[in-house]
This record gives structure tokens, C-alpha cells and sequence, in this order.
């Protein structure tokens, strides 16, 4: 039996979505909607009320936005938890979490993106190997998104997004993981956070056997920026994770390209050089110093020592020079 918990802005979305899971879900559950239409609630506060009102022991979490494509979804996610070891489900995620900040889908030098979903982009789409564009207007692509390195119905990761997942309840009976709604105080960093929780005591995994199709595509701004620069702060200490063998004299190269990446979305997204320099301050000292970072490192402290616009210059010069 599974209690699904859903935070509510949208009425068309909610409605879609609750003849949906009737149609699909093959098994006893019930539904649990936080009405946020009046954003009284951070998504942190609007789920420890659903975990609160829930009866069941397994919960999902859903965005309202969204189909499920399987039948009988319901009885797999059951079948899941019969592993023990398993605390949390998802259906998107990555197996490697850096000690930059970062969202899941951080640098593949590493990360492995386990992904299984149909993703709508409102914003185009960026181009990659896992993605199968299915249909295509002036405003929308629909891509079909399937990325598997193990070939395995279930894979260890670090992290799961938040569009859709589930926990044992018995995590938040026992006091173990909370929501963590007196940190955060926004709609970011939720899923990450939980999952990090979730992990610090039993298997946090992407599974391959359910099908999902996600209306709205996330959106990055300064809340989110702050939220994972919190994220960051409130676990450095148990970072990085892995959940699969990697090539380690690759590791610092994949810390140094995460940073690099955020920082460039930092100054894309209005931040301040004031701002860009702290945060590049406050990470570079906890990173690991190898031959292969150099590149990258140099051009951070180019940023700390110059302007943007003139490290800028220098790199797009020194990639020109290199590509030639």
C-alpha cells in the first residue's frame, strides 16, 4: 500500500494527474494533496505535512505535472522495497556527488546520469546521448530520455530527483530523516537533501521499470543557487559520495569542471563578481590539487585575482589556442 503525497499550485495538472494514478497504479493507496496554491508552504513544509497525514508505509512524492505510462507502477514500487537495504526509490538521478556545489546532474567526467522518463522542454533541449526526440513544435520538444550504464532494473545512486520518489515511511517514524524545512526555505534542493538523509542509512536507487512523462522542466535562478550553495554547506563534510567504481586520477578534474560549470551559471544568472569570487574562495581550498587540474584552476584564480570579462578573454584564448 503506498501514500502518495503531492504538493498542489495547478488544477488542470492535479486533476490529469489523479485519473491517472487511479487508471494505472493496481493497488490500494491513498492520495494526499497539500494545497499550495496561495505558496503558504516551501516544498520542505508542504511534504512533512503530507508525511504527517500519510498511513501507509511507503510514500511517493510527486510533482503534479506528470503521467505514469506503466501499469500496474504501484505493485513495482512495492516489489522494490522488499529489499531491506532500499530506502528510496526514483526514477532520474546521478551515482557520484561532488564536494562543489552542484545539482545531480553535475560533470559526466564522472556521474553517470541514470535517467528514465519522457521530459517535455519548454526551452529546447540540450543535446546528448540518452535523449530520443519524439515530437517537436515551435515552443515544445518532448524527448524520449533513457540512460542505463549498468543494464541493471535497479541502480545504486547517490541522488534521485525530486519530480517523482519514494521513501519508507519508516525513516521519518523513526526519526532518522526530516524534511528539512528550517534550512531550506524554498522549492530547491529538496529531493538532494532527503536523499542525502536517506542515505546515511539504507540504499538510495534509480529504477528502470516505471515510466513517467514530465510536463515542466525545472528552473534555475538565484533561489536555486542559494539553496545548493546551503546544500553544499550542510554536507560538505560527507562529500564526495560514489556509487561506483571510478577512475580516481580523474576525480580531480570532475571537481574543478563541476565548479568551473557553476560558477559559469552563477554569472549567466546575474550573480555579482563579489559573489562569484567568495563562493570560488570558500571551495577551492577543500579541493584535491593534481597535475590535471592546473587548466581549470587557473583559470578560478583568474577569477579571483581579475575581472570576469577578463578571464573570460584569457580562456576563450588559451581554447582557441589549444583546439589549434
Amino acid at each position: 500500500m503506498i501514500s502518495i503525497v503531492i504538493c498542489h499550485r495547478n488544477e488542470d495538472y492535479l486533476n490529469a494527474i489523479t485519473q491517472n494514478i487511479s487508471k494505472t497504479i493496481g493497488i490500494e493507496y491513498e492520495l494526499i494533496v497539500i494545497n499550495n496554491q496561495k505558496k503558504e508552504y516551501s516544498i520542505f513544509e508542504a511534504y512533512n505535512l503530507g508525511v504527517e497525514r500519510s498511513k501507509f508505509n511507503i510514500i511517493c512524492f510527486s510533482h503534479e505535472d506528470l503521467l505514469f505510462h506503466t501499469e500496474d507502477w504501484g505493485q513495482k514500487v512495492v516489489s522494490h522495497f522488499r529489499d531491506e537495504k532500499v530506502g528510496m526509490i526514483g526514477v532520474i538521478g546521478g551515482n557520484v556527488f561532488p564536494k562543489s556545489p552542484s545539482p545531480w546532474w553535475s560533470s559526466q567526467i564522472l556521474n553517470d546520469h541514470l535517467i528514465s522518463n519522457i521530459q517535455h522542454w519548454q526551452k529546447g533541449v540540450s543535446k546528448n546521448n540518452y535523449q530520443e526526440i519524439i515530437s517537436q513544435n515551435g515552443t515544445e520538444t518532448v524527448t524520449k530520455q533513457y540512460n542505463n550504464p549498468t543494464g541493471k532494473n535497479v541502480v545504486d545512486a547517490v541522488i534521485v530527483d525530486g519530480l517523482w520518489f519514494c521513501i519508507r515511511k519508516e525513516l521519518f517514524n523513526s526519526k532518522k530523516i526530516r524534511f528539512d524545512d528550517v534550512l531550506f526555505k524554498s522549492f530547491h534542493c529538496y529531493d538532494t537533501d532527503i536523499s542525502l538523509q536517506v542515505k546515511q542509512h539504507l540504499k538510495v536507487c534509480v529504477v528502470y521499470d516505471i515510466l513517467v512523462e514530465h510536463f515542466q522542466q525545472g528552473t534555475i535562478n538565484q533561489s536555486w543557487f542559494e539553496s545548493v550553495i546551503l546544500l553544499n554547506r550542510k554536507w560538505r563534510d560527507k562529500l564526495p559520495l560514489f556509487e561506483k567504481k571510478i577512475d580516481i586520477a580523474k576525480y580531480p578534474l570532475y571537481e574543478w569542471e563541476t565548479l568551473r560549470t557553476f560558477v559559469y551559471w552563477m554569472e549567466s544568472n546575474g550573480y555579482s563578481e563579489k559573489k562569484t569570487r567568495q563562493l570560488i574562495l570558500e571551495i577551492y581550498p577543500l579541493l584535491p590539487r593534481d597535475v590535471l587540474s592546473k587548466k581549470i584552476s587557473s583559470e578560478l584564480i583568474l577569477r579571483v585575482k581579475f575581472s570576469k570579462f577578463i578571464s573570460r578573454f584569457i580562456i576563450k584564448f588559451n581554447r582557441l589556442f589549444n583546439d589549434n
